[in-house]
């Protein structure tokens, strides 16, 4: 028998269903705020960096596997709810078409602030610095503490090594690299990818392990080597990855065309010239087999080093040689101390790389 009381309130049939669907409206409103809380989302612009190369969004057909959804969902039921199937499934789809949206570009301006906001300016700052004449990526780094890596790495738009004046980059303030989360990526994925532990990752960027990470936000990997290049930088990158300097110095003569400071005639030059002290160490580029070491005629005492790919390195105008020939050498490894004999006008490394018989720029290699 039916209520009286609900019949007294309810008397028609079309009221009564009125009040279910109006009921069934709110109870889906708070499921779907709930979820958009839980999940993240947000109006807010996604970070993404207007220069060419750049992973400025993801791209229509880019596989959308929202990985993180459904975990965040999945986590949230465990809260004493649970969601039903279709609903999940519109939710996928729901967050599938708000990814679509990370195909805007920003400025560089606008770059620099949505990073400052992910990042933790307690662990780490961004400067935009604007070069300047006789600036270079090896000294800016060396001033600033960290290698060239990380330049390359919290600048994912670069397409060469080489800077030029007026030329606007991010400097953090440690070493490292950012990385534009993808679909369906998580912290431990990334940590993994990176080599670095998820406490280090997360004590960099306002993160939490409840909320996860967002699809096109930027963080910072502390300590790490970027992943994720331009085609061009990946170029530059894979040859510079093969050999180290063999010293710390200022570049006085590079490879070409130059005028010969002791004959006084333009003559070609195969490789490049490093001023140091005498006696600085001076290390192998990379690991090889030494084939040549004493007197090398113009280039003074040399060392020569195959390292079985195709490359062999001299190293010249030493002062003194400490390998011999046959001998197996590790990367950094001391061959020799600098010095001024063979044809010099004072103390400095003459440094050559050849790949297969052919002399190439050094400036190609080194970092």
């Amino acid at each position: 028998m039916k209520s009286q009381a609900f019949q007294h309130f309810f008397p028609f049939r079309s009221s009564r269903w009125l009040i279910v669907i109006a009921i069934s409206g709110l109870a889906c409103a708070l499921v779907s705020a709930l979820v958009l809380a839980q999940t993240g989302f947000s109006s807010a612009k996604p970070l993404s960096m207007n220069m060419p190369g750049a992973n400025v969004g993801f791209l229509d057909d880019q596989p959308l596997a929202d990985g993180f959804a459904s975990d965040r969902l999945g986590a949230y039921s465990g809260h004493g709810f649970n969601l039903h199937p279709d609903l999940m499934r519109l939710l996928d789809l729901f967050s599938q078409s708000l990814l679509k949206t990370y195909k805007e570009t920003e400025s560089f301006a606008d770059a620099i602030q949505q990073v400052r906001a992910y990042t933790d300016p307690e662990f780490v700052t961004f400067t935009e610095y604007t070069i300047r004449p006789g600036d270079n990526f090896w000294a800016l780094a060396k001033r600033s503490g960290f290698t060239i890596d990380t330049i390359v790495g919290c600048n994912p738009y670069l397409e060469k090594i080489a800077c030029y004046v007026g030329q606007k980059i991010l400097l953090p303030s440690r070493g490292g690299c950012l990385h534009q989360v993808r679909p369906g990526e998580g912290l431990a994925q990334i940590a993994l990818d990176y080599r670095v532990d998820q406490e280090a990752i997360i004590q960099a960027n306002r993160l939490s392990r409840e909320w996860g990470l967002m699809p096109g936000m930027w963080i910072f990997i502390p300590g790490a080597k970027p992943l994720y290049l331009t085609q061009k930088m990946h170029q530059e990158y894979a040859m510079r990855s093969m050999f180290r300097s063999p010293l710390t110095g200022r570049y006085t003569s590079y490879f070409g065309g130059r005028i010969h400071p002791v004959l006084g005639f333009s003559k070609f030059h195969n490789g490049v010239d490093i001023a140091c002290k005498h006696g600085s160490w001076v290390g192998a580029a990379r690991s090889g087999t030494v084939i040549a070491a004493g007197w090398g005629g113009a280039i003074g005492n040399m060392v020569k080093i195959d390292h079985h790919n195709g490359y062999v390195t001299v190293y010249g105008h030493l002062n003194s040689v400490h390998v011999r020939v046959g001998q197996k050498v590790n990367g950094g490894q001391l061959i020799a101390r600098s010095g001024n004999t063979g044809r010099s006008t004072g103390p400095h490394l003459h440094f050559t790389i050849y790949e297969n018989g052919v002399s190439k720029n050094p400036m190609k290699f080194l970092w």
